[in-house]
C-alpha cells in the first residue's frame, strides 16, 4: 500500500467488497444449523455474526473519536494488520469486548446490524479522515491507528471471519 495519496474511494469499496461477502455466506447458512456449534470449540455463525458486530461498532466508536495529524506513515500498521488477520491457521480470542454472546441469535436482525454499521463506516470514509490518527482508542498491543489503518483491519477482519464461515459451512455441507 502506497503512502500519500488515498484513494478513499478505494478503500471504502475494498470494505463493503468484504462486508458483502461475509454477509452473502451469513445469509446462506442454513437456518436450522445458524445457533449449532459446528464442531469443539467453534463458534455458531450467529456467534460469529455478533462479534463481527461487536468489532464493527468498535470501529464506529473510533471514528468518533478526536484525531491528530500524525507524521508517520498513515499505512504504517497496515502489513501487520494483514498479516494478523489473514494468517488462516492462527487462531486468536477475541477481547473481551468483542467475546460473543451464547445465543441464539436471530438472522435477520443480526444482517441488518452488519449493514447498519457498514454504512455507517462508509459515511465516515473520507481522505482527511483516513490519514489522521485517531487518539485515546489505541488499537490491543499495537498503538493509536489512522483512519486507514481502521478501515484495514475492518476489511481483513472481515475477511478472516468470511473464511471462518466458510469453513462452518463446508462442515455443514460434508454432515
Amino acid at each position: 500500500m502506497e503512502t500519500g495519496t488515498i484513494d478513499a474511494k478505494k478503500m471504502g469499496l475494498d470494505f463493503t467488497l468484504a462486508a458483502n461477502a461475509f454477509i452473502f455466506l451469513l445469509e446462506n447458512v442454513p437456518q436450522d444449523r445458524y445457533n449449532e456449534i459446528p464442531f469443539e470449540g467453534s463458534w455458531t455463525p450467529g456467534q460469529v455474526a455478533d462479534h463481527v458486530i461487536k468489532f464493527l461498532s468498535g470501529i464506529v466508536y473510533v471514528q468518533q473519536q478526536p484525531q491528530v495529524v500524525t507524521e508517520r506513515p498513515v499505512d504504517q500498521y497496515e502489513p501487520v494488520l494483514k498479516e494478523i488477520f489473514l494468517d488462516f491457521g492462527k487462531k486468536f480470542n477475541a477481547p473481551p469486548n468483542a467475546v460473543p454472546g451464547n445465543g441464539p441469535f436471530d438472522r435477520q436482525h443480526q444482517v441488518a446490524q452488519i449493514k447498519k454499521r457498514v454504512q455507517e463506516i462508509i459515511e465516515n470514509i473520507t481522505g482527511d479522515r483516513l490519514e489522521k490518527l485517531y487518539t485515546g482508542v489505541p488499537f490491543p498491543t499495537l498503538a493509536e491507528f489512522t483512519g486507514l489503518e481502521w478501515i484495514c483491519f475492518g476489511t481483513y477482519h472481515l475477511r478472516r471471519h468470511t473464511h471462518q464461515l466458510e469453513h462452518i459451512c463446508s462442515i455443514y455441507q460434508a454432515a
